[in-house]
């Protein structure tokens, strides 16, 4: 049944009636049969048209009738949705919620609980106390409402327990599902601080990459492949010498992973000469950016070796063997076009400052002026010299390595770098593994693993978006993807006994993020008073 208009023609003049009318299909095709006749349109009252609406809405099945007057029905507020659904598709899909059922023991929910830290790690980020008293009250997640905050912790306890077997089974399913290339695999280490007291072993103090000599450290170390697909990680104490982690690191990876081209990729300030004599005697091949040292000097200066050009770069390279390993010089003619732009905007003030006051010690002190200034008995004075030698270095660097590579391979390894070090840059930034306030190493370990997987799962919905473009979603993309999926939300209306949750709309790009991992977006009206799953008409 629904609402027809009729137009009659009256004394001259055409009327409107609104009339209750019901399709019926007889022997001759489809008739109108009319059930009520409602009156003149123009003459009904609208209030009146109300309250038959409203009467006649307790008995309509998937239609809500909501009166803003009254307090205790309508709109109840709502909760987010976003991408809760993908990423249990994932979580799902890479084997991660299945292993987990079958390694607990216990009648606790503990992979739903991992599953909701690691998916508030990557929607928002919270402590563990924080992510059970303010995220999960907040979210859209029938699933995870019988959560409590002791099974958060007892998962972490889990996770510390079947890390590495839980490692091996993420890894082969991110293979089976997305084929990553394993032309290049890369190793790199950093480490982070710890809040409080601790106990055990992991959190000591040492030589703290951040400067953070008043906290406690943990030494982490990841490997993944050329494209920054994670694969596995190991924590160690904070104390240990880098040289000792790398190849731990990287021996404890090989036999769990069966991966036989590993490559240490490491930037200049990461290692040492100490450190490379190390990794010389373990066999662990490298690729690390050289220090300004005077090896890597006489390969600048060196007029033997002879420039290649990269296609598609604006980067020459000229490689030098030098006692059984590989210099490269790599000059980035970009890059040397704005650090003279830079040295000639200081060597503007400079030549200013002397000008009003050639004997002022300060300049000695000004870390921008030092290295172009010498002493002329009482007087500072520029050094030319200094500049000429400057400039001789503009957009150049030094690549070094132990690895059986070509030079060119070399080049584009340590361009991969950038891959390792997001991971450190995202787990430490969005994804947030600081604040460590657990103290345990077991507490330690899983708070570690979760943002792992957290970091995983992002990789793999990035894989997922960007297959059919035969790469890897941007970065920027994710974020936008991201922030259109936190759009997503669930709307509680109720009328008298009658309750709907209702999802709002995708938009942007949501609904390209369901279709890449093979998932169809919740139906519109996700529970009602019949559990249809039918969307209504709201």
């Amino acid at each position: 049944m629904y609402i027809r208009t009729k137009r009659v023609y009256q004394n001259g003049r055409w009327y409107e009636y609104l009339l209750i009318v019901e399709a019926t299909r007889t022997s001759k095709g489809p008739r109108q049969k009319t059930v009520a006749n409602l009156g003149r349109k123009d003459l009904l009252d609208p209030a009146d048209i109300d309250k038959l609406v409203r009467s006649m809405a307790p008995l309509a099945q998937r239609t809500l009738i909501l009166d803003p007057s009254r307090e205790d029905e309508g709109y109840q507020g709502s909760r987010l949705l976003g991408a809760l659904p993908v990423f249990r598709r994932l979580f799902e899909e890479l084997g991660v919620g299945p292993f987990l059922r079958g390694a607990n023991r216990t009648d606790m929910l503990l992979d739903r609980a991992v599953f909701a830290m690691v998916a508030a790690r990557l929607m928002d980020p919270l402590s563990k106390l924080r992510t059970f008293e303010e995220w999960l009250p907040s979210v859209y997640a029938p699933d995870l409402e019988d959560l409590r905050l002791h099974h958060l912790y007892r998962a972490l306890d889990l996770l510390a327990e079947t890390k590495d077997a839980l490692e091996q089974t993420l890894w082969q399913k991110t293979r089976g599902l997305f084929n990553p290339a394993l032309d290049l695999v890369l190793v790199d280490t950093t480490n982070t601080y710890v809040e409080g007291e601790t106990r055990g072993d992991l959190a000591q103090y040492g030589k703290s990459k951040e400067r953070r000599y008043d906290r406690r450290l943990l030494l982490i170390g990841v490997l993944v492949t050329g494209a920054g697909i994670p694969i596995g990680h190991e924590v160690f104490p904070g104390n240990l010498h880098d040289a000792r982690a790398f190849t731990r690191l990287v021996k404890s990876l090989e036999e769990r992973f069966s991966i036989s081209r590993v490559i240490l990729c490491a930037d200049r300030g990461m290692v040492s000469e100490e450190i490379l004599k190390g990794l010389r005697e373990a066999g662990l091949p490298y690729v690390v950016g050289c220090r300004m040292t005077r090896a890597a000097e006489r390969a600048i200066s060196d007029r033997a070796g002879v420039w290649r050009e990269l296609e598609g770069l604006p980067i020459r390279i000229k490689p030098l063997r030098v006692e059984g390993e590989w210099y490269v010089v790599c000059h980035n003619r970009e890059e040397a076009e704005r650090e003279k732009q830079r040295r000639q905007e200081v060597i503007t003030r400079l030549r200013a400052v002397l000008k009003q006051n050639p004997s002022g010690s300060a300049l000695l002190r000004n870390t921008s002026f030092r290295p172009y200034v010498r002493v002329q008995g009482k007087l500072v004075a520029l050094d030319a010299e200094a500049l000429k030698k400057k400039a001789r270095y503009d957009g150049k660097y030094v690549l070094r390595s132990s690895a059986e590579l070509s030079p060119e391979q070399i080049f584009r390894a340590y361009r991969q770098l950038y891959q390792v070090e997001r991971v450190f840059r995202e787990v430490k930034g969005p994804l947030e593994l600081r604040p460590i306030r657990h103290f345990t190493d077991r507490r330690i370990r899983g708070h570690v693993m979760v943002c792992f997987l957290a970091y995983a799962l992002e990789m793999a919905l990035r894989q997922a978006m960007g297959q059919q473009h035969g790469g890897l979603l941007a970065e920027h993309d994710y974020h936008a993807v991201m922030r259109d999926l936190g759009g997503l939300s669930v709307a509680t209306l109720i009328q008298g006994d009658r309750r709907y949750e209702v999802r709002s709309q995708l938009g942007g790009r949501a609904f390209e993020a369901f279709q890449a991992v093979g998932l169809r977006p919740p139906p519109r009206v996700l529970k009602g008073p019949a559990d249809s799953g039918q969307e209504a008409g709201l």
